[in-house]
């Protein structure tokens, strides 16, 4: 079996979205049996992460993981050089590259046994790098119905286009015997930020919804600085909202044991509806909590045979009735999600 090595263009810990992703998944690719698995990350600056790797996990590293990242942090141009020399060291005809950039699956095609790209964003044709990288890579992921389509309408021939949904990175033990406290509510605070300005407006609308907790720190404090401002300067948010700060493996876990309910709210727009990658909502719908989240067709595949509660994207009245419906509910039955494990073995079929 060819060895794996997965890049991505962000730190490692990182608080972005996609760094968080291709950790999960080199750690299912190694959990899965794929043979050594070397992940390749930017050097680019951290906040609101723990310092180590097994911390971010909440658990130890597979013995086949190596990750390979720069020794201390760097801007770009520097971070983006090490990136690459990094990734130069690890590269063989006889391994398997997992990359989430076009501009690395441009470069990178024909120098690896497989290359495989993986769309978190529209391919555009008329870019070249994103032609390269549409022509030179054997096998295209991408996580949302939208985003597939996008890739056939580029060109890219039905069998080298993968469908393959974000997993849940929680424990599944820990899910099942969850109970349902009378606790807050909690929003993570990498969602996109009107839909979480949407929520304060419900909150701030509707003093009978209980305490709303929001998770999380955004890189720079632009998206957590502007949601502090705000509920300091609202007096029907003051004591009913609290900004939590980052939460990570074992950390995650102990917050959700304390919740009601996951918020996951989204703005709607040509993108989510169709290509949004709900990344908390994959977890959310593992977590053995009740969720309420917009009602988009993107996250309404993705939730297939999961319940939820659906608010429309533009609302605060509505979202607060569905979140005051979640709460009152029966408590959701303990439904089983694809692990990172299970999304890695699928990459494994796939690539043969």
């Amino acid at each position: 079996m060819s060895s794996w090595v997965v890049a991505v263009r962000a730190a490692l810990p990182s608080p972005r979205p996609q760094g968080w992703q291709a950790f999960q998944q080199a750690v299912g690719l190694a959990e899965a049996g794929a043979g050594p698995v070397t992940l390749v990350g930017d050097a680019g600056m951290t906040e609101g992460v723990p310092p180590s790797l097994e911390q971010w996990l909440g658990r130890p590293l597979p013995a086949t993981l190596t990750v390979a990242r720069p020794g201390r942090r760097h801007r770009p141009p520097t971070a983006g050089v090490l990136f690459r020399r990094n990734l130069a060291r690890v590269r063989s005809s006889k391994r398997v590259l997992l990359c989430r950039d076009p501009r690395v699956a441009a470069a990178q095609a024909g120098r690896w046994r497989r290359v495989l790209m993986e769309w978190h964003v529209r391919p555009d044709p008329g870019d070249r790098t994103h032609r390269a990288a549409l022509r030179g890579a054997e096998l295209h992921v991408t996580v949302a119905p939208g985003l597939a389509g996008d890739l056939a309408a580029s060109g890219v021939p039905e069998e080298r286009v993968l469908l393959l949904p974000n997993a849940c990175g929680l424990d599944p033990d820990r899910a099942a015997g969850r109970p349902r406290p009378d606790g807050p509510v909690l929003a993570m605070g990498l969602h996109r930020r009107s839909g979480l300005d949407l929520a304060l407006d419900a909150w701030s609308g509707d003093p009978t919804l209980p305490p709303l907790w929001i998770a999380g720190v955004d890189q720079g404090r632009v998206r957590t600085d502007a949601w502090a401002d705000r509920i300091g300067a609202d007096p029907r948010l003051a004591d009913r909202v609290r900004l939590v700060g980052p939460a990570w493996g074992a950390e995650r876990e102990n917050l959700l044991d304390c919740v009601s309910l996951w918020l996951a709210p989204y703005p709607s727009d040509p993108d989510t509806r169709t290509r949004l990658c709900p990344l908390q909502v994959a977890d959310a719908a593992g977590s053995g909590l009740p969720l309420v989240t917009t009602d988009l067709p993107s996250i309404r595949a993705l939730l297939e045979g999961v319940p939820a509660g659906y608010a429309p994207a533009d609302d605060p009245v509505a979202l607060a009735a569905r979140v005051r419906s979640a709460l009152v509910g029966p408590p959701p039955r303990p439904t089983a999600r694809p692990s990172w494990v299970d999304r890695a073995r699928h990459l494994l079929e796939a690539a043969q």
